[in-house]
C-alpha cells in the first residue's frame, strides 16, 4: 500500500496568495501536472468556467480539505486492512489524494486497476462518509481482482453500457456497507448526511424507475444515458442523479440472496450478465 498527499501542495499553494485568481489556479495546475494527468479529462473537464466556479467555492471548503488531509490516510489504512484480511488478495494498492476542481469526488483508473484517487473538495470531512468512500473505492478494485482471480476474460467486458456499470457499482456499494457496517442507507450513496430524499424517491418510484432503466438499457446506450443513472450531472428523469447506484445495489443485493456472495460478486464470468439484469428489471 502507497498514500501519496498532495493535499498539503494545495493548501500551501492556497494560502500563500490572499486572493487567488484563475490564472494563479492554471499556473498551479500547471505546475504539478502529473497529479492531475488522470483526473483530467475523463474525471473533470478544465474548462475556465471550471476553474471560475472552483475558485469560488475553495473558501468555504479549506477547513474540511485540511481536517481530511489530517484523517484520510489513517481511514484508507485501516480498511485497505480491513479488506486484505477479509479476501486476501493482496492488491498492494496505490493512493492519490489531491484537491481537484469539483468534479468527481473519487475514482480507480482506467489504465491501473490498483490505484486509486480522491478529489478530497468534493468530499464530507466527518469520518464515517470518509469510509464509506474508501470502503466504495477499494470495493471496485477487489471486485475485479476477485474476478481476475476466477479467471475473467476481461475482453468479453462492454465496459461502455449501463448494464455494466449497474454491475459494478452495485457490488462496490454493497462491499462498502459489508465493510462499514451499521450506518444510515443513505448514506453509502450519496457519502453525506444529505441523501434521505434521495433514497426515499427510489424507494417510492422504484417500479417505474427498473422500467424506465430498461428502456433505455434495450437501446443503445450512450453517454447522455450514463450522465443520468451514475453521473453527477444526471437527474432528469426523477430529479435526482445517481440513482443507477442504488438500482444496481439492489440487484447485486438479490444476487447474492440467491447464489451466494462468492458467486454473485463474480457473477460476469461465465454467465450473461446483461440478459440476468434485463430479466431482474422486468420483474
Amino acid at each position: 500500500m502507497h498514500i501519496e498527499n498532495n493535499i498539503p501542495m494545495f493548501l500551501k499553494f492556497w494560502e500563500s496568495i490572499e486572493q487567488p485568481t484563475l490564472a494563479d489556479l492554471e499556473t498551479y495546475l500547471d505546475g504539478n501536472e502529473k497529479i492531475y494527468e488522470k483526473y483530467f479529462p475523463n474525471h473533470c473537464p478544465r474548462t475556465e468556467e471550471r476553474l471560475s466556479a472552483a475558485l469560488q467555492k475553495y473558501e468555504g471548503k479549506i477547513a474540511d480539505i485540511r481536517s481530511i488531509s489530517d484523517g484520510l490516510p489513517g481511514i484508507i489504512e485501516e480498511l485497505d486492512k480491513e479488506y486484505e484480511q477479509i479476501f486476501g488478495l493482496g492488491l498492494d494498492l496505490s493512493y492519490q489524494l489531491m484537491v481537484g476542481t469539483f468534479g468527481s469526488n473519487a475514482f480507480v483508473t482506467r489504465d491501473n486497476r490498483r490505484e486509486i484517487y480522491f478529489a478530497v473538495e468534493k468530499l464530507s470531512s466527518e469520518r464515517d462518509h470518509l469510509k464509506v468512500i474508501t470502503a466504495h473505492e477499494i470495493g471496485h478494485v477487489t471486485h475485479f481482482a476477485l474476478a481476475t482471480r476466477d479467471g475473467m476474460d476481461w475482453s468479453t467486458v462492454d465496459w461502455e453500457h449501463g448494464l455494466t456499470t449497474l454491475f459494478t457499482e452495485g457490488a462496490a456499494t454493497y462491499l462498502s456497507k459489508r465493510i462499514v457496517p451499521g450506518l444510515q442507507k443513505p448514506v453509502y450513496f450519496t457519502y453525506d448526511d444529505d441523501g434521505e430524499p434521495w433514497v426515499k424517491c427510489y424507494e417510492e418510484n422504484k417500479v417505474e424507475l427498473k422500467r424506465r432503466f430498461l428502456e433505455d438499457a434495450i437501446g443503445d446506450w450512450d453517454m447522455v444515458k450514463e450522465k443520468e443513472w451514475f453521473r453527477l450531472s444526471g437527474g432528469s428523469y426523477f430529479g435526482y442523479n445517481r440513482l443507477g447506484y442504488i438500482l444496481g445495489t439492489d440487484y447485486v443485493e438479490q444476487l447474492v440472496e440467491r447464489i451466494g456472495e462468492d458467486a454473485a460478486l463474480t457473477f460476469w464470468n461465465g454467465n450473461d450478465l446483461k440478459a440476468d439484469i434485463m430479466e431482474w428489471l422486468r420483474k
